[in-house]
């Protein structure tokens, strides 16, 4: 992709721009999304960059990209879940992002997810016992007592956490989410006293990192109950929460959002689960900003790429492969994309929606494919001519 000139009039005067990605830990879309947020800083004034990454996690990352000294690497490692933040390609993104604020310019660094790759609630609880622990002794008992049950399943692998939570008896689910109710409903009742002691920044930040903490605690609730019934969980609490803090921030910082997550987070149109249908982050922005939402597509026409493989030795139980990618198939965006002249280059998807039968109908998702009306779900697309699999270089220190 050697220019993104028509890139910045398709982005017109949207409010948030969603740059995608066809499987994580990609070099190549690394570094094509670090180009574009570039063009959308430096040309079109955005404010705000922010990542499918935990939210509690990433305000180490925010104080970072605003001067500190400790090394790309190490904050990266330990401000970044699902171990994004162990490539060179994300270091060279934050580092940017610091450099930019360095010389005078004004950027937020936000993740916008739920905590701990979904399988702890303590970095969020652990904010909560900060934030009260002067403040409101009798309100960080209460966080106190949630963190101890929530102690129980928290673990660093988002699978063998989920499993230690179904573990645990049913009268320590239901008090842990009662806790969270209840704290919750003492931050709002408290809020002026809260306020008037820490400041309104600090209280609306540790007060979204409690909401979050809630949610999670219904996605594993949501998950737990589908799992014993034998049904898929087709609440998607998880991608609601991340569109939640999105807007969030853009209504308290007033600017212009850059978000990167993978395409199948972005996509305007709900997800396909059986007969049901799961609105996804995109979905929720789409549906508060409209036009100011646009949702930009990266995919590849070929090359390498990882995908997970169940491992049962490996600690999370799933691991990374890479995977050569076939010829792209019939019907799909990739084959779409090289029968134009400028397949490699950002296309408009948005005149497709008018064309009878609405254009391709799959996008790849790894390894495979995602049966969508690509042209409805996404606004503008890019195809790689080749990808491969990022480097892993781990955290500057064990963890």
């Amino acid at each position: 992709m050697e220019s993104l000139e028509s890139f910045r009039a398709l982005v017109g005067n949207a409010r948030v721009v969603g740059i995608g990605e066809s499987s994580h830990y990609v070099r190549e879309y690394t570094q094509v999304r670090h180009r574009m947020a570039r063009t959308l800083v430096e040309e079109l004034g955005f404010t705000l960059v922010t990542v499918e990454s935990g939210f509690s996690e990433g305000l180490l990352v925010n104080r970072w990209v605003h001067g500190g000294d400790a090394p790309v690497r190490e904050v990266a490692a330990e401000g970044m879940t699902y171990r994004f933040g162990e490539y060179p390609e994300m270091h060279e993104l934050l580092t940017w992002v610091r450099e930019v604020n360095a010389g005078g310019g004004r950027l937020t660094y936000a993740g916008l997810d739920l905590p701990a790759d979904l399988a702890s609630l303590l970095p969020a609880l652990d904010s909560l016992d900060g934030y009260l622990t002067d403040l409101d002794p009798d309100g960080d008992a209460l966080a106190g007592r949630a963190r101890r049950l929530a102690e129980m399943y928290a673990g660093p692998h988002t699978m063998p956490a989920f499993a230690a939570y179904r573990a645990m008896a049913p009268a320590d689910r239901d008090q842990l989410t009662l806790l969270l109710a209840g704290l919750s409903a003492r931050f709002d009742a408290m809020r002026p006293l809260y306020v008037r002691r820490t400041g309104a920044d600090r209280y609306e930040t540790t007060r979204h990192e409690l909401r979050l903490a809630v949610q999670l605690d219904q996605m594993l609730r949501t998950q737990s109950e589908a799992a014993d019934a034998g049904q898929p969980a087709v609440v998607n609490v998880r991608d609601a929460a991340m569109a939640g803090t999105a807007l969030r921030l853009l209504e308290r910082d007033g600017g212009r959002m850059v978000l990167l997550a993978a395409n199948t987070h972005l996509q305007r149109v709900p997800m396909r689960l059986e007969q049901y249908e799961l609105p996804v982050a995109g979905v929720h922005l789409a549906d508060a900003l409209g036009d100011d939402y646009v949702a930009v597509a990266l995919t590849c026409d070929g090359g390498r790429t990882p995908s997970r493989r169940p491992a049962p030795d490996a600690p999370g139980g799933v691991e990374l492969a890479g995977v050569e990618l076939p010829e792209p198939v019939e019907g799909s965006i990739e084959a779409y994309l090289r029968t134009r002249p400028d397949g490699d280059q950002v296309t408009d998807l948005r005149p497709l929606r008018r064309a009878a039968g609405f254009g391709p109908r799959r996008i790849r998702v790894m390894d495979g494919y995602l049966d969508v009306p690509v042209a409805h779900a996404f606004d503008l697309v890019a195809a790689l001519p080749k990808i491969t699999p990022a480097t892993r270089v781990g955290p500057a220190r064990p963890r």
